[in-house]
């Protein structure tokens, strides 16, 4: 299969595929992280992975040296790699993908990509992703979903976060993959997290958390979650000393905090008015995050 390399014979019973992809819809690092999780949890083994030469460019995407246990270093590419898993009862299994976004040739990519889906049986592809919005760090993460299954719709609509997509403009090459899924016949369903604007690149762990708890809702899964209780804590409390640092930052959490709370409906909604550096803002919190790990490193 061209671009694709099989650790093994794929299985033929994969029905679901879940799939993330880093980058663009991936704030918070949700998506990825989320996806991670899963393979962790479940015992997920690699199956296959796509060639990175042809879909990036490694300027933008660097490949990174890594050394092994035996001291010799290793060069470790982007990694756009398939996971399956099957049920101890038998049945029907998952294959799981995580991934960054390509930079190019996006429709062979998707093609490379949905050969790999079909070759292994899946009928649905439940994506995960992340966006950045007007949503505070001391808030619940919200969570919404689309899907082109009638049965799925109305489950979505039972637990209140289906919404009908009325996105117009610039899209991912999530989009892209299940634009063409649907023309293949593989239903779809969509959750889409909105994480805090001011922290797009740190790992945001209730963000993981709540995309992990839908799909895993979805696909009747109990992965363990007992971690996140303190994870999630331990990252708002470094946040709010970040936060307490400049009353800029402080004024526009809450701004953000009372237009979350007033809110109707669960649509992401504008920035409120008001002075804040944002790129300043990033940049501390960045920095502070970063200390605090090396800290929490230095002292193990």
């Amino acid at each position: 299969m061209d671009h694709v390399a099989f650790d093994r014979e794929p299985p033929t019973t994969l029905a679901t595929m879940v799939m993330a992809f880093g980058g663009w819809i991936d704030a918070g690092r949700a998506a990825t992280g989320a996806v991670r999780h899963l393979v962790r949890d479940l015992g997920a083994e690699r199956l296959a992975l796509i060639d990175p030469e042809e879909f990036f460019v490694l300027t933008q995407e660097r490949p990174e040296v890594r050394l092994r246990p035996d001291g010799e270093r290793e060069i470790q590419w982007p990694r756009s790699e398939f996971f399956a898993w099957h049920q101890e009862a038998g049945g029907h299994g998952l294959l799981l993908f995580c991934g960054p976004e390509p930079h190019q040739r996006w429709r062979t990519y998707t093609k490379a990509f949905l050969d790999v889906a079909e070759r292994c049986g899946v009928r649905r592809i439940v994506s995960l992703g992340a966006l950045l919005a007007s949503a505070p760090h001391t808030r619940p993460i919200r969570v919404t979903a689309r899907c082109t299954d009638a049965a799925v719709r109305s489950l979505l609509e039972g637990w209140g976060i289906y919404r009908l997509p009325t996105y117009e403009g610039p899209t991912g090459i999530s989009s892209v993959v299940l634009d063409a899924a649907e023309r293949r016949d593989i239903q779809h369903v969509g959750f889409m997290g909105q994480a805090p604007h001011y922290l797009p690149d740190s790992e945001n762990p209730a963000a993981i958390q709540a995309l992990m708890s839908y799909a895993a809702r979805l696909l009747r899964l109990s992965p363990d979650m007992s971690g996140f209780a303190e994870a999630i804590q331990e990252f708002r409390t470094q946040v709010d000393r970040a936060v307490a640092k400049d009353r800029a930052t402080r004024e526009h959490v809450r701004r953000l905090e009372q237009q979350y709370d007033a809110a109707a409906g669960d649509e992401p909604q504008p920035l409120p008015d008001g002075e804040l550096d944002s790129e300043k803002l990033m940049q501390e919190l960045e920095d502070f995050l970063r200390k605090q790990r090396e800290g929490g490193a230095g002292s193990a």
